[in-house]
């Protein structure tokens, strides 16, 4: 069934070449109106290409409506996401994410929870830089993902009032509500939203480990199972105002609050057998985690006009706080023989302050040539108290192994400068960053201290011709750096179970990489570029398995140098005047060189992604969507990871005198899209099977106010 329903996909895109819309930026028609890019015209559509980026209409996706932030993100073109919630784009990790086009700050565990319990009613588009100018953070190799938020900014009282209900294995519930009302020159706004996201997943876990790297001879197998009950509640809301100073300054100051509650409980199985698949070790395993998380965030921003045409200020200032609590507790009781497994538990807070300032500048100095300059100050502080105890004889006792008290201490100070030029033909846009970073980690427990510094400089480089008003080619260039987070230097344990954790590794350094790309666009109907990018000391998530202890071990390491390159197609058709097609197509390989587990090379992969939407006009006011995402096999480090497929569809009604909208839509039908990754490296082969909760039923409803 998959490989027919490929193989149309594959049709349509060949088929897919009919359109005729003249817009220079837009893959198609849109009523969305962009001042800078896109003219007003008469559909309303998934994607939005502009110079730089790709946008993804996420308001006028059917099947997206209903889910969460995460949902959405897996079916933005280009977009990946993990098991545990990690994203990349066109198949390379170390993506930074915006909102509303400032800089998270969050861990990736806490930041795929808030995706998580971010309704994606709230979100209004979707917008997938690969290549950004010296204006954005250098942070995230693999480019930058921003989730620009709904903002009603009309007179008088507007606004829009949801509810969804959703069902997979568990239930899933989104409601909420977004208010704005603006009056001579104040603005008020808020929002708030109630996510209840109820999850299971099948996951199962193989190693063998051989006597040595040749692998000839099997030492011993692992063998676990379990299934995982993972509720998550959160109520979100957010509340400001906004003052026209003058017709030429306006201010805003806002609130931010994210409180949540995320449970894992999990029942499972671990067997160890020898070479003769006699049984060393058999036990039925039992793991709870509970997590609490409440983050506020206080901004004050402001614009503010010259005399000058075109030439403007603006600041932004921020203050975020946030608590994160994690209570652990493990058990396993082994049948195979007598041997006791202590239980254990685990208390893991963390508090973090995050300062953000910046400062940005618009000069034009001649006619069609204009130069952006400005700064920006992070200083973050995330203090992280763990402790870990085992039972032993009905007595809790201090896991000194395990317990840590680790202080995280980083400064940025960013100063940038972009020109841009505009000729009759020719668009140049070129600037330069310069990030310093200083680092003081404090391991309290330990008594070890480690502190760093260091000034890098990003260069970036933007070209486009138009040779005529329906051909055009770009080209652009940038240097680009992923830090390790604070998480990722933290060396203390986060266990899943009583036989696997993970665990920081405070050597990592950051990885810095060079990305270039070369395209060519026919009237904004067939739009295709080469890409290729080279980083140095990557990231790359290695393991150790200790067959005493039947522990594994994940953790991170540099290795010397990858490569990801690739070709990207994007085409639009409007096949009649009820259906229209966008298609996505995306080839590309990852090379990894370095030692890795006594490995000198890691196998590239040719991986293939193949992205179809397709909308259908039934009547004025009824629609459909049918969205088709297949991705071959690809490599993620020392994994592969299998190839998987996703289908949905979604239907739209406009009812109440079109002010309200009813929308029902299917998520992943055949429950093909699942995480399947293997590895073999050095003396162990690893297989993982995560049968994820992808197959939903959603009923939402939306009202206009």
């Amino acid at each position: 069934m998959k490989n027919i329903i490929t193989s149309i996909m594959f049709a349509f895109s060949a088929y897919g070449y009919a359109q005729t819309e003249k817009e220079k930026d837009s893959i198609v028609e849109t009523s969305i109106n962009v001042l800078d890019e896109i003219v007003i015209a008469k559909k309303k559509v998934l994607y939005t290409q502009k110079s730089d980026r790709l946008v993804f209409n996420v308001e006028n996706s059917i099947v997206s409506e209903g889910g969460t932030a995460l949902d959405v993100l897996s079916r933005a073109p280009g977009v990946v996401v993990s098991q545990d919630g990690n994203l990349s784009i066109r198949g390379q990790q170390g993506v930074s994410v915006m909102i509303n086009g400032k800089l998270t700050q969050l861990s990736q565990k806490e930041l795929a929870n808030y995706l998580k319990s971010t309704t994606s009613s709230n979100i209004k588009q979707i917008e997938v830089i690969t290549n950004p100018s010296s204006k954005f953070d250098a942070a995230g190799k693999a480019g930058i993902i921003n989730i620009i938020l709904k903002k009603p900014n009309s007179s008088g009282l507007k606004g829009t009032a949801f509810a969804s209900y959703g069902r997979g294995r568990k239930n899933r519930t989104n409601s909420g509500f977004n208010l704005n009302y603006n009056k001579d020159k104040w603005g008020f706004f808020g929002n708030y939203s109630y996510t209840f996201r109820g999850e299971e997943e099948h996951k199962e876990f193989n190693q063998t480990q051989f006597t040595d790297v040749s692998r000839q001879e099997i030492a011993t197998k692992n063998h676990q199972t379990s299934i995982t009950d993972e509720p998550l509640t959160s109520n979100n809301f957010k509340i400001g105002t906004q003052y026209e100073v003058s017709p030429k300054t306006n201010l805003e100051f806002y609130v931010d609050a994210k409180i949540g509650r995320y449970e894992n409980f999990a029942n499972g199985t671990n067997r160890v057998t020898d070479n003769s698949n006699l049984s060393l070790f058999d036990a039925l395993t039992y793991n709870s985690s509970k997590e609490n998380w409440n983050d506020y965030t206080y901004a004050f921003s402001g614009v503010h006009k010259f005399n000058t045409e075109g030439k403007n200020m603006t600041f932004d200032f921020e203050y975020e706080t946030s608590k994160f609590r994690s209570n652990q507790f493990q058990s396993a009781d082994n049948i195979a023989n007598a041997a006791v497994i202590n239980d254990r538990r685990g208390f893991i807070p963390s508090q973090l302050k995050v300062f953000t300032g910046k400062i940005d500048f618009v000069n034009p100095f001649k006619e069609k040539q204009s130069i952006e300059w400005g700064f920006k100050t992070s200083i973050k502080n995330n203090d992280n108290p763990s402790v870990y105890e085992f039972n032993e004889n009905n007595q809790w006792q201090i896991d000194p192994n395990s317990t840590n008290h680790f202080e995280y201490n980083e400064q940025i100070y960013a100063g940038y400068i972009n020109y841009k030029y505009q000729l009759e033909k020719l668009n140049i846009q070129g600037g330069l960053r310069s990030e310093y970073t200083a680092i003081d980690i404090d391991q309290k427990t330990l008594n070890e201290k480690h502190k760093d510094d260091y000034l890098k400089w990003f260069p970036s480089l933007s070209l486009k011709y138009e040779f005529t008003s329906n051909h055009s080619a770009h080209a652009s260039y940038s240097k680009r750096i992923n830090r390790p987070s604070q998480f990722d230097l933290n060396p203390f344990r986060f266990y899943d179970d009583s036989f696997n954790y993970s665990q920081g590794n405070p050597n990592l350094i950051p990885e810095i990489t060079h990305a270039a790309e070369i395209g060519y666009a026919w009237k904004s109907v067939f739009m295709a570029s080469v890409y290729f990018n080279s980083t140095k000391d990557v990231f790359t998530e290695v393991y150790n398995y200790n067959p005493d202890t039947n522990t594994t071990v994940t953790t991170q390491i540099n290795v010397d140098k990858s490569y990801n390159y690739g070709v990207n197609i994007t085409n639009s058709s409007e096949l009649n005047k009820w259906w229209s097609i966008n298609t996505l197509f995306n080839v590309f390989e990852n090379k990894f060189m370095g030692n890795v587990l006594n490995s000198s090379t890691i196998d590239p992969i040719v991986t293939v992604n193949l992205n179809v939407q397709n909308s259908f006009t039934i009547t004025e006011t009824l629609k459909a969507e049918a969205n088709a995402n297949f991705q071959s096999k690809s490599n993620l480090g020392i994994y592969q990871r299998d190839a998987f497929f996703d289908f949905s569809v979604g239907i739209s009604k406009q009812v109440l005198a079109k002010k309200g909208n009813i929308k029902l839509n299917f998520t992943d039908i055949f429950n093909t899209n699942n995480f399947y990754i293997k590895s073999v490296v050095g003396q162990t082969a690893i297989d993982k099977k995560y049968e994820l909760d992808n197959r939903i039923a959603t009923i939402a409803f939306t009202y206009r106010i």
